[in-house]
Order: C-alpha cells, then sequence, then structure tokens
C-alpha cells in the first residue's frame, strides 16, 4: 500500500507520528519528549514507565531518515547493551518501508543509507573512538561510571552541535552526571513517577503523593515535565512492590527519589553544608610558640 507523500513527510519529522504509523502509540509524556527540540535532554523515570522506547525508538527513526547518521546507545553493562539493540531491532520489524539492513548484530545495526546504530557497554575503551555522532543515549544513566561520561561522551559533543545527548535513568543516590544532569537548569528535564508515595506514619503502606495537577505545576515551578506514569496506578500492586523493596528502593525506584545509600554515615546535604559553611570559620588567635609541652 502506498503512502501519501505528505504523511510520509510528516512522519520523517514527526517521531510521533512515526510510532503512531507503527502502530505504537506514545503516552503523552513520550510525544512531549520525541517532539522536543532541545539537544540535552535528561529523564528521570520510574521502572517500567516507558523510557525503553524513547531509547530504542529515537535511534531508529534517525537511522532511516537522516543517511549516513550515526545513533550511539551506551548502557551500563554488555547484556543491557544487548536488550537496547533487540528493542531497537523490534521496531525496524514493524517498519515494511525500513531501508535494507547490510549488518546487524549484538553490536550494530548498519543500513545501506550509511547510518549506522552503535549500541555499546559503559566501559571508558568502549565509549571511546567515535566522531561527531547524531544522537547519543544514556541508558540507565545513573549506573554509567562519571569516567566513561568525562572522558568518552564529552569528547564527542565537540564541535558537534547537532548532536542530541539523551540521559535517562532511575535516580542512583546524590552524585555522578546524571545526579547533576536532572539539577542543571540548562538541560531540558523530565521526571515520570509513581502516584503514591510511602507513608510517614507506616513504612509498609503507600499513601497517595499529591493530585497530579499540583505535582505538574509544583515540578514546572522548576522547570521540570512531571507527570504520573500511567503504569503505575495500580495501589495494588505498587503495595507489593514497596513490601518487595522496602521503603528506601521503592522511592528510589518508583518515586524518582535521590535517596542516599542505606550505610551511609553522613548524607549528601550533610557534607554539601559543611564545605558551604567552610568559609565562615576563623582560625583561632593562637600562638603555636607560646603553647607549653606542644610536640611540633
Amino acid at each position: 500500500m502506498k503512502t501519501n507523500p505528505a504523511l510520509a513527510l510528516a512522519i520523517a519529522l514527526d517521531r510521533v507520528l512515526y510510532l503512531e504509523n507503527l502502530g505504537w502509540p506514545p503516552f503523552p509524556w513520550q510525544s512531549a519528549f520525541l517532539r522536543s527540540a532541545a539537544k540535552r535532554k535528561c529523564v528521570n523515570g520510574t521502572r517500567q514507565c516507558g523510557k525503553s522506547t524513547i531509547v530504542s525508538s529515537v535511534p531508529a527513526h534517525k537511522a532511516k531518515y537522516s543517511p549516513k547518521s550515526l545513533s550511539i546507545v551506551v548502557a551500563p553493562t554488555k547484556t543491557q547493551a544487548k536488550e537496547d539493540m533487540i528493542k531497537a531491532n523490534q521496531f525496524i520489524s514493524l517498519d515494511r518501508g525500513y531501508p535494507k539492513i547490510i549488518r546487524n548484530n549484538d553490536d550494530e545495526i548498519e543500513l545501506a543509507n550509511g547510518s549506522r546504530i552503535i549500541v555499546v557497554p559503559a566501559t571508558e575503551a568502549s565509549a571511546r573512538g567515535y566522531s561527531s555522532p547524531d544522537i547519543i543515549i544514556l541508558d540507565e544513566a545513573s549506573r554509567i561510571p562519571d569516567e566513561v561520561y568525562t572522558s568518552g561522551i564529552i569528547p564527542m559533543l565537540t564541535d558537534n552541535a547537532k548532536c542530541e545527548l539523551i540521559e535517562i535513568s532511575t535516580p542512583n543516590g546524590k552524585s555522578g552526571f546524571f545526579y547533576k544532569a536532572y539539577h542543571n537548569a540548562t538541560w531540558e528535564r523530565y521526571e515520570i513517577r509513581s502516584p503514591y508515595t510511602v507513608d510517614k506514619n507506616d513504612p509498609t503502606r503507600l499513601a497517595e503523593y499529591m493530585p497530579e495537577e499540583r505535582y505538574r505545576a509544583l515540578k514546572s515551578s522548576e522547570g521540570i515535565y512531571a507527570c504520573y506514569s500511567p503504569r503505575h496506578f495500580d495501589y495494588v500492586e505498587q503495595g507489593a512492590n514497596l513490601i518487595e523493596m522496602g521503603m528506601q528502593m521503592y522511592l528510589q525506584e518508583y518515586c524518582c527519589e535521590f535517596v542516599e545509600p542505606a550505610d551511609a554515615v553522613f548524607s549528601y546535604d550533610d557534607i554539601a553544608n559543611a564545605f558551604a559553611k567552610a568559609g565562615d570559620i576563623k582560625p583561632l588567635d593562637f600562638d603555636i610558640g607560646e603553647a607549653e609541652g606542644f610536640d611540633l
């Protein structure tokens, strides 16, 4: 069946229409993300909120409609990298008009139009050696070591204004490049979380977080696009997750909170405050030469 030329052009320009045409209508937050022209995007998302759709569909669309493009997906482990390649192939398999594939393995898809999709595990060596990519996606970015980001990813952005850099993850403590990006207003930021939180009076039960409109407005005031995940409204299911995972892990994995490690002696905020106040500390008015019995 022939596609209307006007529709074909619209699909080439609109990643949302592309997915809809494949029979995969995105969630509202995914549509907002996919239609954004921002070059630096950070998604702080709960488990199973639809992050994989972004990770796999964006390079699939780019490779088809931008000949000779290079899309790189970096994942924390080799197993995760392989899964990301499988997901990209799933979208490609739905597209009957996709360009001819001349190479397809666990690491790379190469098309006859010269485009490539490369998926690599997050090691410093594997993230090096690529020039001027069009898209870089860091999947589960909070689990990727900082040295991979600084020595592998950042250099690829040099003199490369066209590159779309996407960091997407659940939180993992109050440190690392993902944490910094999410708290950096120069990035376009998204938060997709559970509509529930842990009951303050009973850590084994859930409580409603706040009305979604209020939540969206609160985060919008911070420059963050926020919504509740459409997949996480089942109270019984979420309550079972809380029991299985415990309070701290549920807050991290489903509420998108940057919680402290369970065994941390001092919190991130305590340390930050200590350094912030260090400038206020004045030296003692003390002449060490006058001290008796002081062993230098």
